[in-house]
């Protein structure tokens, strides 16, 4: 199965993160995501591809804090 998001280059040198759901680039807060290096934009798309678990990992740190804050 492929991959919702992925880099890819564009023609002013610079990759962006292309959904492949939706068939056009990602546009955040009316900017396109664009990026200098490969590896930044794939580290990008992997992090969007991978959501559920940046969740998960999200809601361990509000109990984290929760539990902090209860002392």
């Amino acid at each position: 199965m492929k991959n919702r998001f992925e880099a890819i280059p564009n023609p002013s040198c610079r990759f962006e993160i292309w959904d492949n759901e939706n068939d056009e680039p990602v546009v955040h807060h009316d900017r396109l995501l664009t990026f200098a290096s490969a590896k930044l934009a794939e580290r990008i798309a992997d992090f969007l591809n991978d959501g559920r678990s940046h969740r998960r990992r999200a809601g361990a740190a509000k109990w984290r804090v929760a539990d902090r804050d209860v002392n």
